[in-house]
């Protein structure tokens, strides 16, 4: 059996070589049937009663569902671009051992900050304001007076919709 591996190694690549120059031959003469630029005799032109469509702003959402932390948890929150306009926090929830001290906070262009409690919905801000930076935190904590504070476990659920601004 160790004699024959020769002419079976010379077999092999010489299909291997024509299946190869087959596929390279018709490929290339289907890429030059589908590449084929359109004749400069075609009717281009706009009729007066077409409709023009507007594209809409982009709109992107920012969303947590029912994340899980124990004790105090920062997430902040990636913005596509470098700013967020036209900001709307949908729902904002929090559950945990004093989760009324979770925030959601918004820091604007000007320095200024926004910060929301739980069970905030709906809220819409100023068009013209521009985010910065947004956070959630969340809080749930067994606050003792002499002994040391004891993380509980709690959940964040959030969703924010922003419109993205690059300058």
């Amino acid at each position: 059996m160790t004699k024959h591996w020769k002419p079976f190694v010379i077999g092999a690549t010489t299909m291997l070589v024509l299946f190869a120059g087959f596929y390279m031959f018709f490929m290339a003469s289907q890429n030059k049937l589908i590449h084929q630029q359109p004749s400069p005799t075609s009717n281009a032109a706009v009729q007066p009663d077409a409709v023009t469509i507007t594209p809409l702003p982009t709109l992107r959402l920012i969303r947590g569902n029912e994340v899980p932390f124990e004790g105090k948890v920062e997430l902040k929150q990636a913005i596509a671009g470098r700013f967020a306009q036209n900001v709307t926090v949908v729902s904002f929830q929090a559950t945990g051992e004093h989760a009324d001290k979770s925030v959601l906070k918004i820091v604007w262009e000007n320095g200024e900050e926004d910060k929301l409690s739980p069970g905030t919905q709906n809220k819409t801000f100023s068009p013209d304001k521009r985010a910065v930076e947004i956070s959630v935190s969340g809080y749930s904590v067994h606050e003792r007076r002499l002994f040391k504070d004891s993380n509980r476990s709690g959940t964040l659920t959030w969703e924010i919709r922003y419109e993205p601004v690059e300058q």
